[in-house]
Parts: C-alpha cells; structure tokens; sequence
C-alpha cells in the first residue's frame, strides 16, 4: 500500500526525463506475512550495503526548513569531526575569520529570534529521526543524500551539522521573550536525536546489546520484537555471529530470553543487564534478568564505564533451562539507606530541585565533619566531596582522561575535579538558592549549566548507601537490595534474595563509587585510577578493550592496557585473553586462592 507519506516522497524524487528504479520496503515486503517479513527483514541489510544511492526522505517542506536546511549546509562545510575521539574541528579551506570559530565548542553562538534556532528545532524534531527501522538504512549504505522538501545535502555536511548542534553553546538574542525552557528543551532534544543516528553511521561504530535500549529509548516501532531485529545488521561481529534470525512466529518474551541466553552462553557477557530494570519493564513473562528491549527507559545511558567492575573477566554462567541463569561473582555489601531523587513536576523549576536533593544527601553526615578533608573510605584516593562530585556527575569529568591530554582536549561539555568542587562547595555553603542565583552573571551561568548536567544525569535514578560505606545511584533499587559483582557485567548489580537466598532477582545495575574498577577483585587501586587514553599519541587501535579507549594511569606517568597482566600483578593467572571479541578467563578455583570470595547466584 502506497501511504500519503511515500507518495509525497516519489512525487519530490522523481526525475521529468529519467527513469529511476526505487527499493521501498514499504511496498516490496507484505507486512502482514510474518513468514515473508522475516525474511526479508533478514536481507534488508544488504540490500542497503548493495544501493547505489540511498534517500533519506524526512518530508515535505515546511517550518521554514529550507532556511534550516541552508543552515545545515552552512554549518556542516564549516566543521569537520573526528568520531573517534568526537572532536570537532575546522576545515583547513576555512580562512574568512568570522566562520572560523563555528567549530569552537568554547565559544557560544549567538542566534537571534526567531530565525535559526526555531526553524532547526522543527528540523531535528522530525519524526522521521524518531523511527527505529532508518538507523539501518543510514548506517548500512554506502551514499546517502538527506532530502526534506526540494532541498537536499549529503549526509557527511549533516552529520557534522548534528554534531554541531549537540555541543555548540549558543545563546538567543529575544528582547520579547518567545524562545523559552520548552523551546530550549525542543533544541536540545533534538540535537539528541540528530546525534543518536549520526554517530553511528561511522566507521567502527557499532551498537551492542549492552546499551540497545538507553540506544532505543527515543525511538519508535511496532512491533517488540522489531527492538532487536531492526538492528541485527549493525551490531557488532561478534553478535552478528550469535545465529540470530529474525521470526516473527516466536513470542516477544521467547525472543529476548533466546538472545540474552546466546549473549551470556556464547560470548561469556553479563553485560546486557545495564539495560535491566525491575520497574520499567512491560513483558512480564521475562526473567528479571533479561532486558526488556521493547520498553524504554526514562533513565539517560551513563558513562561507558572506563575499566570494569568485574577486571574484565569473562561471565562464568550456565542457562539452567525455565528462566533461570546460573552466574559467579562476589556478594559486596548490602543496600541500607534509600532516597528517591525528587520529581521535577513538585518543583517550579529544575535546579531548585537539583539544588534541594543535592543539600539532603550531603547533609546526611555529622554536623562537624569536612568533606573536604575526609577520606571518602579506606583505600579510596578520593575524599567525600570528590565523591559527591564523581557520584553526581556520573564519573563524567574531565579527570577521566589521562595526565597529559590536557592540551588534545576540547570538552567544554565536562568540569575538571577541581571545577566541580569549587561550584559544589557554592551550592553546599549557600544559605538558600536565592543566593546562588544572586551570584554574578558569569558565576550563575556556571552553577546553572552544573546543575542542569546534574539534573539529567539522576533524572530517574535513585541515591542510596551501602552497609560498607560506599554512596551509589541506580534506577531501581530498595533498602535490602545486595550488592554484587558479577563476571562479564562492567557495573555492580543490585540483587534481591529470594526467600530461601539460593535465588536472586536482579533489581537493576547500578554507579558505585569506589566499586567501578575492579575493586572487588583487585582491592584497593590506592594510586592508580581509571582513565580514557583516546587524546593519547602513540597508541595503537590494538590497546583498546572491548573497543573502549580502557586504561590504569598511575601518576608516575605509568599506563596499563592489558587487563590480564593487571590481574596476574594482583595474583590471579589468566587462562587467556583475546581482545576482540573480548575474553578474559579465569578459572573460579584461581579467584578463590587468591582470596576472593566467588559464589553461584542462580538469577530468576
């Protein structure tokens, strides 16, 4: 059936004195053949590897987007990034001053009503941005030309343009007040879209099952079991090897738990339980440890985790059959004390709100005690208020990449350690918020883009303290809750006892500070800590861990990259370690003698 959209579309793309033959997926698969659907969803990857051209159609003209589009244009000749190490930077032809600093991500932009910033808003909000099942097609082809209307650019100018507008500051010149906090929040959500899709049509970007849902959690689709099949061809190799095929016959629940199984069985990785939340998830049929890919999440995706809770070492699992998953690793401590992050909406404006939940949780300590100087816990190299900082921030600050990058590195998006307690401090001092929003206007700003950053980061996650001292967040989590490192799973996970604790449910993963590492393993890192090498020159593609930019700094200027020989420093041999597809094994009897304590945790 031909819809009014895919009319339009061949209306805008046909050509008055040439014949041009057309792939539609709309009219080539009957829809309501799940025999036939299921195979051809298996071969629309390579029929998209295979197109001479391919039209990204996102509509007819409208909003102003020809002007948006020329926008576009403009913008994306005038920046060039690297999707490697997302640094934006300028094109060598760019020699007239005034353009020259439209890739400096320092300095803001300064947009006038109602033009650009209005007109991109409707541009990047399109809902053909919103759709699932085009990720493939973008990523998958080999030229690609964005169409909106009669207007059209290549794909490269555009994704340099989303890039662009993702982390260029601007500011909106309005003497009448019309560009508001819901059409800043539209830019924004927009530029996240534009950015999802963008991003992973590079070379090496690949989308693994471990974050395909944070991936997902924008985007729309049908059918449940299109949350996985829609990107079976850009996962990575290794899960492309996993033997799944699309069938449209099996039920949601079935498909999932088959995929988590092959995941952890074949690939030894926990991983996939980042995307686990007891609270958010529809199918109820599922094992609490198999995600809900269909759901999304309300939670934005945290850092990549730099090292590994786990040291990297591979899953020990074995699938018992009627949902339950067999897995070894290390009970840690206990959850004692919960607060759930305020809701926004009890709240006449956001950083009000961040303000108030972050003065609760840090005044929960004695009345005489310095955070400033305190010891955050035994063996940590940080105090409490370094803590506070990390654990707010989500670990996203610039201290994460190594010594020495100072100079490679243009990430006015992150706050060094030293920023990020210098305006904590103002926030924990301050008699009220009337006060800090009486501060000096550049101060203010500052505060104001702090308290934002922290108002995303926790937005849907929990605060809470262990029964070991340590302070963490997570989405789902309850007083009781046990805290574990399990093998082949990068973050701490949250387990409830079933009533005879020889089962668990997993309530979700969760942000530990101080247990983010490999402490579990490793004890105490005392000097070294967890660092992103990607600004570093000399390094090699083959110093990555599980594609990740993955090191152990140590100020004395040492980097370690190989998981293994960190282990066999602390006394665990290694078994072997191949760095793609990631394997690290160890043998349970190796961990035990090195005084680990690992258990079974047969999860439900």
């Amino acid at each position: 059936m031909v819809t009014r959209n895919l009319d339009t579309a061949l209306r805008h793309l046909r050509l008055p004195d040439l014949t041009m033959p057309i792939w539609v997926d709309a009219i080539c698969i009957d829809q309501q053949n799940t025999t036939e659907r299921s195979q051809q969803v298996a071969v629309m990857c390579e029929i998209y590897r295979r197109a001479g051209e391919t039209f990204v159609w996102i509509g007819p003209a409208e909003d102003n987007s020809d002007m948006a589009m020329d926008w576009v244009d403009l913008v994306g000749h005038g920046v060039e990034v690297d999707w490697n190490t997302e640094a934006m930077g300028t094109p060598e032809y760019i020699t007239i001053p005034e353009y020259q600093h439209v890739a400096d991500a320092s300095m803001p932009w300064e947009f006038t009503w109602p033009g650009a910033p209005l007109q991109l808003c409707y541009l990047a909000n399109r809902e053909y941005f919103t759709r699932l099942w085009v990720r493939q097609e973008v990523k998958l082809s080999p030229r690609k030309v964005l169409i909106c209307g009669k207007k059209r650019v290549e794909w490269e100018l555009f994704s340099g343009f989303a890039r662009w507008m993702a982390i260029k500051p601007y500011t909106c010149v309005d003497e009448h007040g019309y560009w508001t906090k819901e059409l800043a929040a539209m830019y924004k959500d927009g530029s996240n879209l534009v950015l999802n899709i963008c991003a992973r049509t590079f070379d090496g970007a690949f989308p693994t099952l471990d974050r395909l849902r944070f991936d997902n959690s924008k985007l729309k689709w049908t059918d449940p079991r299109d949350a996985i099949y829609a990107n079976l061809g850009l996962l990575a190799p290794e899960y492309r090897q996993l033997g799944i095929e699309p069938n449209y016959d099996q039920d949601p629940a079935e498909v999932f738990i088959d995929v988590a199984v092959r995941v952890a069985t074949k690939l030894c990785s926990l991983g996939f339980l980042e995307s686990c939340d007891l609270i958010l998830t529809d199918i109820k049929t599922l094992p609490s440890w198999v995600p809900d890919w269909s759901s999304s999440l309300i939670v934005e995706a945290g850092m990549q985790n730099i090292w590994s809770s786990c040291a990297w070492i591979s899953a020990q699992v074995e699938y018992l059959g009627d949902g339950v998953l067999a897995a070894n690793g290390v009970l840690v401590t206990e959850v004692i004390e919960v607060d759930y992050w305020e809701d926004e909406k009890l709240y006449f404006d956001q950083l009000y709100m961040v303000y108030n939940c972050i003065r609760y949780w840090c005044d929960l300590k004695p009345a005489d005690y310095d955070e400033r100087q305190e010891q955050y816990m035994d063996g940590s190299n940080l105090t409490w208020l370094e803590a506070w900082c990390t654990l707010f921030l989500y670990g996203n600050i610039k201290d994460i990449f190594e010594a020495g990058q100072e100079s490679r590195i243009n990430r006015p998006d992150l706050w060094s350690m030293q920023e990020a307690k210098e305006l904590f401090l103002i926030i924990l001092t301050a008699p009220s918020f009337h006060d800090i929003w009486s501060l000096d206007d550049e101060l203010w700003r500052r505060l104001e883009k702090f308290l934002s950053k922290i108002g995303d980061r926790m937005k849907g996650r929990t605060v809470f303290q262990t029964a070991g001292g340590h302070i963490g967040v997570a989405p789902a989590v309850w007083a009781g809750d046990s805290v574990a490192v399990l093998l082949g799973c990068p973050v701490p996970v949250l387990l409830w006892p079933k009533t005879d604790h020889s089962r668990w449910r997993v309530s979700s993963t969760c942000y530990i500070v101080g247990l983010m590492s490999g402490e579990a393993i490793l004890g105490p890192l005392h000097s070294w800590r967890a660092v992103d090498w990607r600004y570093r020159e000399g390094m090699s593609p083959n110093d990555k861990i599980n594609r990740l930019h993955s090191g152990l700094f140590n100020e004395d200027g040492t980097l370690k990259t190989d998981p293994s020989k960190v282990l066999e420093d602390c006394g665990i041999p290694c078994i072997r370690y191949e760095r793609e597809p990631h394997v690290l094994e160890v043998s349970p009897d190796a961990l035990r003698d090195a005084g680990i304590n690992l258990q079974k945790f047969e999860l439900v």
